[in-house]
């Protein structure tokens, strides 16, 4: 149960992915070239942030990998799902977005959950 707790935040939050995802036909225009990409970087920054925020400490290299690659299977999983949903596509190029902005999320996630953690080990 406790596993849980920790993980509700990023599990509630790929729940709003795709309850996002799946309405069909956004009424959203935007109007800039690539605001969308914008938005997929950043929905998906904010789960690879609430991800390494849950990794077991000390996060490492292969931990951090094996969470971007979960989180890419559910970007691309996410992109097949909107292509069932009408007015809606699948796109490699949000796909990439959803990628690089769950890396970016991660690492910046991890750097700073890192230095506050040796912050606290320093005082006395």
């Amino acid at each position: 149960m406790a596993i849980l707790s920790q993980w509700w935040p990023p599990i509630a939050w790929s729940g709003v992915i795709l309850l996002l995802t799946s309405w069909p036909s956004p009424s959203v225009d935007f109007h800039v070239e690539g605001a969308d990409k914008v938005v997929h970087f950043s929905v998906y920054a904010a789960l690879g942030a609430l991800v390494a925020r849950v990794l077991p400490v000390p996060r490492t290299r292969l931990s951090l990998l094996a969470a971007l690659a979960w989180i890419t299977v559910f970007g691309l999983l996410d992109e097949v799902h909107q292509d069932w949903i009408p007015g809606r596509e699948a796109s490699v190029f949000d796909w990439a977005a959803d990628t690089i902005g769950a890396a970016v999320g991660l690492l910046a996630a991890h750097r700073l959950l890192s230095l506050a953690l040796r912050r606290q080990e320093q005082q006395p």
